[in-house]
């Protein structure tokens, strides 16, 4: 990896360009001996994980609780920005739009690579449901249904617009023809891996797998008309299993 950052410092100081060594750190997985890098006498920060434009990363992990905590933190905020209109005495028609274009994207950044746990998706409603009172100016306490309250406010359902998100996005990376990474490693699988006994761990593409009742699921995708047309039955069979 040193001779490689060695590489990509060379190559860019040729063209004007410098790397900035506060900004690079370096991620391993605990299984690697971690070794010093140093680059033009700078020696690389190791991290266990790392905000890459806007999203979490990390190879310590097997799972995204944490990235769903900063997303709801992050809507929360938001919210919070926002609190003058959302707790205000407002017509709701406002207060639905700067929700919907305002505060839901923040939770929902990067959440066509999230693969979801059951327990973290009801963290996520539960999260909106909060809000949702919350523009209403109601607590626990009126004991209103989560159903009463959504036919008041008419938000987007944020779990409708993460599973819609993950669909356009399985579309759209399968029939990227340039050879992308982020194309290779969604249809890729280990020519001998094996996965241990017991309950398995959700992978990304399983639920879509699942919708199909196939594994060549990106077959599918490559036909932009027909999958589109399947978005809809995609978000149904979740609120339907859900």
């Amino acid at each position: 990896m040193e001779s490689m950052l060695q590489d990509l410092d060379i190559a860019s100081r040729k063209i004007g360009l410098k790397m900035n060594m506060k900004k690079t750190k370096v991620m391993a997985d605990q299984s690697v001996e971690h070794k010093p890098i140093i680059i033009n006498g700078t020696e690389l920060e190791h991290v266990p994980e790392y905000i890459y434009l806007g999203q979490r990363f990390t190879l310590t992990e097997r799972n995204q609780d944490n990235e769903i905590r900063r997303r709801i933190k992050a809507g929360w905020q938001a919210f919070g920005r926002y609190s003058h209109i959302m707790k205000g005495n407002l017509p709701l028609c406002l207060k639905r739009k700067v929700y919907d274009q305002c505060i839901l994207p923040s939770m929902t950044y990067a959440s066509e690579t999230w693969t979801l746990t059951i327990k973290m998706e009801r963290k996520l409603a539960a999260a909106q449901h909060n809000m949702e009172r919350s523009m209403l100016n109601i607590t626990y306490k009126d004991h209103k249904t989560n159903k009463w309250i959504r036919e008041q406010t008419k938000v987007q359902d944020i779990m409708e617009v993460i599973k819609h998100r993950k669909w356009t996005w399985a579309g759209h990376v399968t029939r990227r023809g340039d050879g992308r990474w982020s194309t290779l490693t969604t249809v890729w699988t280990p020519l001998d891996g094996k996965r241990n006994r017991g309950r398995q761990r959700k992978r990304w593409r399983d639920e879509i797998q699942k919708f199909w009742n196939e594994t060549n699921w990106y077959t599918h995708a490559r036909e932009r008309e027909s999958w589109r047309y399947h978005a809809e039955a995609f978000i149904q069979q979740w609120i339907d299993n859900g």
